[in-house]
């Protein structure tokens, strides 16, 4: 039995480890950035927020990380907080690398000063990976990243192997490919179009504004991914994993999915705005999840079209579900 802090519990993946957790019968406690989001949405949604406990602190807080360590005696900590959208980064550079280096290096460095029995896991992201040197990506593979989204997260990536290889500190990078679910906002691509599907089946008139849709991406499901972080920070030694389902499909391929399971011709409501394509997209992200495979036994559980079925199926259900 462990004692789990959950630094961003309010998002799509707290909110799913949360859960998986708690069905494993380990206590879970989590930050929100701001009490307006104690009551999380997500929590709600899975019907646990009775079940946790939810504290105002920024994870950046040295103070506030380490009184919650010290009062619940937590033996784990997630960090999953910041802001998450590649795209967002674009307009808020500063404030998406801040947001993601400096939390990372205040809890590692109060886990080294303070706390050094505590394992910590950190959120990172295979947007970090340089394209040009051949696919599919491996944990060795070079990083060289092409939004500030994708630097903040190649400097917090290293200085988790930074404390772990100098300082000992028990630290690993989950290395997430994209992963989708029903509590993935709608500011991401797969989710924004399913929702317009789901309004324009209902009789919307809307158009659907996309980016370059022949990009090639690996897609999972966040339920299977919460499952990886446990295994890797149970692990006997800290280390870096890939998550990642192994294949890849293009937005065009989930558009299809999409407007078969709504009956309906979405391709004749996309629009492409100049405006939404992202400097340096790579054409093709493809990775490899051999290494937690062989050494953690896991493997992504969700295909491709069961995903975008489950994403529209609980999008039209809230379409028809009459206004509370």
């Amino acid at each position: 039995m462990h004692k789990h802090l959950i630094v961003g519990i309010s998002g799509q993946d707290g909110a799913y480890l949360a859960s998986h957790l708690l069905r494993l019968g380990q206590t879970v406690i989590g930050t929100s950035r701001s009490s307006s989001l104690i009551a999380s949405p997500n929590l709600l949604r899975l019907g646990i927020a009775d079940a946790v406990q939810v504290f105002t602190c920024a994870p950046g807080d040295e103070n506030g990380i380490a009184r919650l360590i010290e009062t619940h005696e937590i033996d784990r900590v997630y960090l999953l907080s910041g802001q998450s959208s590649v795209g967002l980064s674009f307009t808020e550079p500063v404030e998406t690398y801040l947001g993601l280096v400096t939390p990372a290096l205040t809890i590692l460095d109060l886990i080294r000063r303070r706390f050094p029995e505590v394992r910590l896991l950190y959120a990172g992201s295979g947007e970090v990976f340089c394209p040009d040197d051949g696919m599919p990506f491996t944990e060795r593979s070079r990083h060289s990243p092409k939004s500030p989204y994708a630097a903040a997260k190649s400097a917090a990536m290293a200085l988790v192997d930074t404390y772990r290889d100098v300082y000992k500190v028990f630290a690993a990078n989950a290395i997430l490919f994209n992963h989708e679910s029903p509590l993935r906002p709608t500011t991401f691509v797969i989710p924004k179009i399913v929702a317009a599907a789901a309004r324009i089946a209902k009789g919307s008139p809307e158009r659907l504004p996309l980016g370059n849709i022949d990009v090639s991406r690996d897609w999972g499901w966040a339920p299977d991914y919460v499952d990886a972080m446990c295994r890797i920070v149970e692990h006997t030694t800290a280390s870096n994993f890939i998550v990642a389902t192994g294949h890849t499909e293009t937005i065009r391929h989930a558009i299809n999915l999409i407007a078969g399971h709504f009956g309906i011709d979405l391709m004749a409501r996309c629009d492409f705005p100049t405006a939404l394509l992202r400097p340096c997209d790579a054409p093709t992200v493809s990775a490899s999840p051999a290494k937690i495979a062989a050494t953690l036994g896991w493997r992504a559980q969700t295909s491709f079209p069961e995903i975008i079925r489950l994403l529209c199926h609980t999008a039209a259900d809230s379409v028809h579900r009459p206004p509370s």
